[in-house]
C-alpha cells in the first residue's frame, strides 16, 4: 500500500473523504491490504494481498481495528497540522485557500451584484452617523446645549431596533426577506429628511426629534438584520466559499456611509457660525433623499434568496398535508365494534409509513399526522433554550463589536474636547478610519473565509484590545494636558497629529475590522434559517440597544479622565473573547448548534 503521509499531501485522500471511505470499505469487505500480526500474505490475480490461514488454526481475519486507527492519526496528523475545531471536516479546503483567484471572482461578481443592498445600507448608517458628527448643533439647536441629552437621544433610536428586528424580523421570516428590506427604506429616508426639516425653538420639535429617532430606529433594526441575513443566504450552492465576504458587505456601507457623513459634515463646518445654526445643519439630512430614492428603486429588483424559497416551499408541503389529513378524517366514518369480535381484538386503524415506533403504537388520530410529526421534529431546530443561549452569545459578542464600530462618532469629540484638536483634524481622522476599515474589508473576508469566522474575531479582538489602551495614552501624552485645558482647540502641534492619525486612523480601525466584518456571520449561524431574521435580528438589535449608549458614557466617563473611555472599550472585550473561546469548543463538541457552514465555524 502506498505511504499514508504522501496519501495525506492531496485533500481528497484525507480522513472522511469519499476515497478513504471506499478504500477502507473495500479493504474490510475483501479481507486484503495490511497484514494482521500472526499471518502471511499472498496476492491474488488482481494484485491485492489476501489474507490466508496459518499453521496454527489461526482464522482468516481482517485488519485488526487498532492498525486502521493507527493509520487514521498518520493521515490526520499529515493533513499539514490542521485542527478539527477550526477546519471541521479535515476533506475540505476553503476555497479561499485551493484556487485564490476563483476566490477574487466570485467576490466581485457578488459585490457587483449587491449594488441594491449597499445603496440602501448606506442610508441606515449615515442617519445616525450624520447626527453624531453633527451633535454639537443639535444640542444648541433643541437641547439647550446639554450635551449628555444629546447623546441620550442618540441612544434612544438604539433602544428601539430590537423592537424593529422583532417586528421586521417576523416580515422576514413570514413574506420574505426582500418585504422587510423594502419598508426598512422607507422608513429610515423618511425620518431622516423630516430630521431635516424640523424648526428649532418651535413647540413640540424636541418631541418629534425624539419620534423621528424611534422612527429611524425600528427601521434601522430592520435593515441590519434584513441586510445580512439577506447577503448571507443568496448566492446558491456556493455561497459557503464566500459567507465573510458576503456580510462584509455591510462593513463595505458603513464605512462608506461614515465617509460620506464625515465629508458632508467636515464642508458644512466650514460655514460661518451664524449660517450653521441658521440653516445649514439641514444639509446633511436633507441629503439623504436622493440616497433614499435611489436605494427604493434598486430594491424593487431585488430576487428572493434560496433558503427562504426552501423554507416557504416545507412550509406550504406542511399546510398541503395537514389539509389532506383532515380532509380524510371528515371523510372517513369512526368504525364501529362488532358483536363478533370484541373491542380489544379489533384490528387496529393502518398508519402512514415511516413513522417512530413511539408514534405507530399511538392509536391514528388527526393529531398524530405526519405534518404534526414534522413540526415537532422540526421545532427540535430552534428550542426555547438553544435560542435563548444562542440570543446570550449573540448579546456578549456583538454588544463589544458594535461598540468598536460606533467609537469613531464619538472620537471625534474626544480628539476635540480632550486632546485640543480641530475639528477639521478630528473629523479628518475619523474619515481616515473608516477609509482603512473599507479598504481592509476584501483581506478581512479572505482571512475569515480561509481560517474560520470566529478564527478571525478571535484576532480583532486580542488585537484591538492590546492596541486600544496604549493608542489613547500616547496621544494623550504627545498632545499635552495645556491644549484642551487652555480651551484652545487647533494648538496641538503636528507630532501628536501624525501619531494620533498612525495609531487612532490606521493601526485601530485596520486591527478591528477582523472583528466587525465578520461579526454577523456568527451571529446568522446560530439560527435557523426559518427563524433568523427574528433571532439574529434582535441579537443585532439587543448589542445595538448597549452599543449606542457607548458615546454617553465614554463622555461621562471622559470628564472623570480622558484616559478612562479607552479602558472601558478594551474591558468589553473580555467577555466577548470569552464566548468566542467557549462558543468553539462547544461547535467542535458538538454541543452549539452551527446553521451556515459549520465546517468553518
Amino acid at each position: 500500500t502506498a505511504n499514508p503521509a504522501a496519501r495525506a499531501a492531496s485533500p481528497s485522500l484525507c480522513r472522511g473523504s469519499v476515497w478513504w471511505r471506499r478504500s477502507v470499505r473495500q479493504r474490510l469487505s475483501s479481507g486484503c491490504g495490511l497484514r494482521a500480526p500472526g499471518g502471511s500474505g499472498r496476492h491474488d490475480a488482481a494484485g491485492h494481498e489476501t489474507w490466508r490461514r496459518d499453521g496454527a488454526g489461526d482464522r482468516n481475519r481482517r485488519p485488526r481495528r487498532g492498525r486502521l486507527e493507527r493509520q487514521r492519526r498518520l493521515q490526520l496528523q499529515a493533513c499539514r497540522g490542521r485542527r478539527r475545531f477550526l477546519w471541521g471536516s479535515i476533506g475540505r479546503i476553503p476555497l479561499a485557500k485551493a484556487d485564490f483567484r476563483e476566490y477574487r471572482r466570485r467576490v466581485v461578481a457578488l459585490y457587483g451584484s449587491s449594488l441594491a443592498v449597499i445603496l440602501g445600507n448606506v442610508l441606515e448608517w449615515y442617519d445616525w452617523t450624520v447626527y453624531g458628527y453633527m451633535a454639537d448643533l443639535i444640542s444648541e439647536l433643541f437641547m439647550d446645549g446639554r450635551s449628555t441629552a444629546t447623546w441620550l437621544v442618540f441612544g434612544l433610536s438604539f433602544l428601539a431596533r430590537p423592537l424593529g428586528s422583532v417586528l421586521l424580523g417576523w416580515v422576514g421570516d413570514t413574506w420574505g426577506r426582500t418585504v422587510t428590506l423594502n419598508i426598512a427604506i422607507w422608513g429610515m429616508a423618511a425620518s431622516t429628511v423630516l430630521s431635516g426639516c424640523l424648526v428649532p425653538g418651535a413647540p413640540g420639535a424636541t418631541a418629534m426629534l425624539l419620534a423621528l429617532r424611534v422612527v429611524s430606529g425600528i427601521s434601522a433594526g430592520g435593515e441590519a438584520a434584513g441586510v445580512n441575513t439577506y447577503m448571507s443566504e443568496v448566492g446558491g450552492a456556493e455561497k459557503d466559499e464566500t459567507l465573510v465576504a458576503a456580510v462584509g458587505v455591510n462593513n463595505i456601507s458603513g464605512a462608506l456611509a461614515f465617509f460620506l457623513a464625515n465629508i458632508i459634515s467636515l464642508a458644512v463646518h466650514q460655514l460661518p457660525r451664524t449660517q450653521l445654526l441658521a440653516w445649514g445643519w439641514r444639509i446633511p439630512f436633507l441629503l439623504a433623499a436622493p440616497v433614499g430614492l435611489a436605494s427604493v428603486l434598486l430594491r424593487r429588483r431585488m430576487v428572493e434568496t434560496e433558503d427562504f424559497k426552501a423554507v416557504q416551499a416545507e412550509r406550504d408541503i406542511a399546510i398541503k398535508e395537514a389539509d389532506s389529513e383532515n380532509d380524510d378524517c371528515l371523510e372517513r366514518p369512526p368504525e364501529q365494534p362488532t358483536e363478533q369480535q370484541p373491542l380489544e381484538q379489533q384490528p387496529a386503524t393502518p398508519l402512514p409509513p415511516q413513522l417512530p415506533p413511539s408514534v405507530a403504537s399511538a392509536p391514528w388520530s388527526s393529531e398524530s399526522s405526519v405534518s404534526s410529526l414534522s413540526s415537532r421534529l422540526k421545532k427540535k431546530e430552534g428550542r426555547p433554550q438553544e435560542i435563548a443561549r444562542a440570543l446570550a452569545l449573540c448579546v456578549i459578542v456583538q454588544s463589544a463589536s458594535v461598540s468598536w464600530n460606533y467609537l469613531p462618532v464619538y472620537l471625534s469629540q474626544w480628539l476635540r474636547t480632550s486632546c485640543g484638536f480641530s475639528s477639521t483634524a478630528a473629523l479628518s481622522l475619523t474619515a481616515l478610519s473608516k477609509i482603512v476599515q473599507l479598504v481592509m474589508t476584501f483581506p478581512v473576508s479572505l482571512f475569515g473565509d480561509r481560517f474560520g469566522t470566529i478564527s478571525a474575531m478571535i484576532f480583532g479582538n486580542v488585537a484591538s484590545a492590546a492596541l486600544a489602551l496604549p493608542a489613547f495614552l500616547l496621544v494623550l501624552l504627545a498632545a499635552g494636558p495645556s491644549a484642551s485645558a487652555a480651551g484652545e482647540p487647533g494648538a496641538v502641534g503636528w507630532p501628536a497629529q501624525a501619531l494620533a492619525f498612525v495609531t487612532m486612523g490606521v493601526l485601530l480601525p485596520a486591527c478591528m475590522s477582523f472583528f466587525v466584518v465578520t461579526g454577523m456571520l456568527y451571529v446568522n449561524s446560530l439560527f435557523p434559517a426559518r427563524l433568523r431574521g427574528r433571532g439574529a435580528g434582535l441579537g443585532y438589535g439587543l448589542a445595538s440597544a448597549f452599543g449606542g449608549f457607548t458615546p454617553a458614557i465614554c463622555g461621562a466617563l471622559a470628564d472623570a479622565g480622558a484616559w478612562l473611555p479607552a479602558l472601558f472599550i478594551t474591558l468589553l472585550t473580555l467577555p466577548s473573547l470569552a464566548a468566542l473561546l467557549w462558543s468553539r469548543a462547544a461547535a467542535a463538541r458538538g454541543t452549539l448548534a452551527v446553521y451556515q457552514r459549520p465546517w468553518l465555524f
